[in-house]
């Protein structure tokens, strides 16, 4: 991962064309509280890894890692970032005052486009793995791209948040709902209100499938779109 991160470090001076022909390979994977998309992500890319013989041609996958990258480019703490998607009073795109010293101010337009520079820097390369952060809005326009979704019944989320945090049915139900709400609006801060596409190729309903039978499917889905190469 460090190694993902250093290259786009690296490589962010170069400029990311906001609509493209031919790049990736990326897959996306956007995901209900719960339904464990960075599980999947992590042990996807490394099944994907175990059929390409070339070290550099392997994939990577990425999640939290965008907020860091996009808190460089801001020059604030990560943990910044973090509280604003996860504030109950402040969205996204409500204003931000966060920094090292009092003078220092970003405001919400900074924040969503440094997200979108790493966002997008990352899908155009490909190879790639993306959990969640508008991933699938701002990939849409890529051709060799795979959408993924995870979704639940209510009551299944419950029963994994309460097992997951040792939390009554009660605070697990409170918590699903403002984790699901922060996603939506993450989500919608980029998507074109205009546009009339789905935004997922494919969903999952993590009730009615296991974690390997979603990987394994994925898997045979992004093989036969030829979007890995083996050699």
């Amino acid at each position: 991962m460090e190694n993902l991160l250093l290259k786009y470090m690296n490589e962010r001076v170069r400029p990311i064309p906001k609509k493209v022909v031919e790049t990736g390979p990326v897959i996306t994977i956007s995901r209900e509280c719960g339904c464990s998309g960075s599980y999947i992500a992590e042990k996807l890319t490394e099944r994907i890894n175990k059929k390409i013989a070339d070290p550099l041609k392997r994939w990577k996958w990425v999640s939290k890692e965008i907020l860091n990258l996009a808190s460089e480019e801001l020059k604030i703490n990560p943990d910044q970032i973090i509280d604003i998607l996860d504030g109950e009073e402040k969205s996204f795109l409500d204003e931000i005052v966060f920094s090292f010293t009092e003078k220092y101010y970003v405001n919400d337009q900074k924040v969503k486009n440094a997200i979108e520079e790493v966002v997008r820097s990352i899908a155009v390369r490909g190879k790639a793995v993306i959990v969640g952060r508008g991933s699938e809005v701002l990939s849409l326009d890529i051709p060799r791209s795979l959408h993924i979704k995870l979704f639940a019944p209510m009551s299944w989320k419950i029963g994994v948040i309460c097992e997951r945090r040792k939390i009554s049915p009660d605070e697990a139900k409170k918590f699903i709902i403002e984790v699901d709400k922060q996603r939506s609006k993450f989500r919608d801060a980029y998507f074109d209100k205009n546009q009339d596409v789905m935004t997922s190729d494919i969903e999952f309903n993590c009730a009615k499938f296991s974690l390997e039978e979603i990987i394994g499917v994925i898997l045979n889905i992004a093989e036969t779109k030829m979007l890995i190469n083996s050699h």
